[in-house]
């Protein structure tokens, strides 16, 4: 084995050591496992792959891979369907090795039972594969009643509404590769004590003022709070969307890192503009009740890969920090910087 290789494999134990070890949360990374190669070569010529032996709904599943062939994509399969992808966010290493970091988010609907996670390379071959449990999770059910107004707003038809929802989707679903700002954890938008009044996962059922009734499942985390309270960014990212829209109302989104976004609903006032660079604790708005709101709060959620994961659990634990060595992601960031100086 090559000494960066060694290097690496060290530091990431180690990093694991000092981890936080919670079961079936997005911090745990229990197993550290030497794997074979796509033809069963000796775990000296594949690649080392570290991640959980189990996830919960609502998590982020954390891996690490280096050495040999370094898998460019992610997969979660149960028998022959494919649950959830997640594509590499490379990290340079100093000589020939590179570390490849993976973030993949599992909805809060998974059932729970064994799963497969299978590491592709770039030309969509298999390096790997690893069995891996969800966990159960219980989630609440949460009544809501809507008056005429917001039965209209959710119920009835309207292109604009639906072109902005598209856009929204499409939105979440990208990934900037160079999108590399923050590693640590995500911050509270308002203070951690505030008054939640809809957690992440409830499942909701909508009385519609006609007494019929819609179910869904809420995506993230309402915090109450008196309107012109600041809302705060979550995390060092770009901004990628800060507009009026019909649904969620004032808007704000941001890229954290290659397909990791937060998003802040039912602002009062904006203060913050489209492709600018943010600072964790920047204040990006105020709280309102513009949009789909029964009364002002903040609607704040987590994708990751297009997936919505519990906001909480992202303060809780690094988002790729422990999984690269120290200084490493600190000098991306700073290249990024410098890419985006004018």
């Amino acid at each position: 084995m090559r000494r960066p290789l060694l290097t690496l494999v060290c530091l990431l134990f180690a990093g694991i050591a000092a981890a936080e070890s919670k079961p079936g949360v997005s911090g745990e990374l229990a197993q550290a496992v030497l794997t074979e190669g796509p033809s069963g070569r000796s775990a000296a010529s594949g690649p080392v792959v570290i991640m959980p032996a189990e996830v919960a709904p609502g998590s982020i599943l954390r891996a690490a891979a280096s050495g040999g062939v370094v898998p460019s994509v992610m997969e979660l399969h149960r028998d022959t369907h494919v649950l959830a992808r997640a594509h590499r966010i490379g990290v340079r290493m100093t000589g020939a090795t590179e570390l490849g970091v993976f973030l993949m988010g599992i909805d809060s609907t998974v059932e729970p039972g064994m799963y497969v996670v299978r590491y592709l390379s770039a030309e969509g071959d298999q390096v790997l594969s690893r069995e891996i449990e969800i966990t159960a999770r219980e989630f609440r059910i949460e009544e809501i009643s809507l008056d005429r107004r917001l039965t209209a707003l959710r119920r009835d038809p309207d292109p604009v509404k639906t072109a902005q929802s598209r856009e929204l989707t499409d939105l979440i679903l990208s990934r900037d590769p160079q999108a590399r700002y923050h590693s640590g954890p995500l911050g509270w938008p308002m203070p951690e004590d505030s008054r939640r009044t809809s957690l992440y996962g409830d499942r909701r059922v909508f009385v519609y003022s006609d007494g019929s009734r819609a179910r869904t499942v809420h995506a993230g985390l309402d915090l109450a709070a008196p309107s012109g309270t600041p809302v705060l960014s979550s995390g060092r990212g770009i901004v990628r969307m800060a507009r009026d829209r019909i649904v969620t109302g004032k808007t704000v989104v941001i890229e954290h890192l290659p397909g990791v976004f937060s998003m802040y609903y039912h602002l009062d006032e904006l203060s913050v503009a489209e492709d600018t660079v943010v600072e964790q604790g920047d204040p990006i708005g105020t709280v309102g009740a513009t949009g789909l709101a029964t009364g002002p709060h903040l609607h704040w959620e987590v994708r990751v890969a297009g997936v919505a994961v519990s906001p909480v659990e992202t303060t809780e634990h690094p988002l790729v920090a422990d999984l690269v060595p120290p200084g490493v992601f600190a000098e991306i960031e700073a290249e990024n910087d410098a890419d985006r100086a004018p």
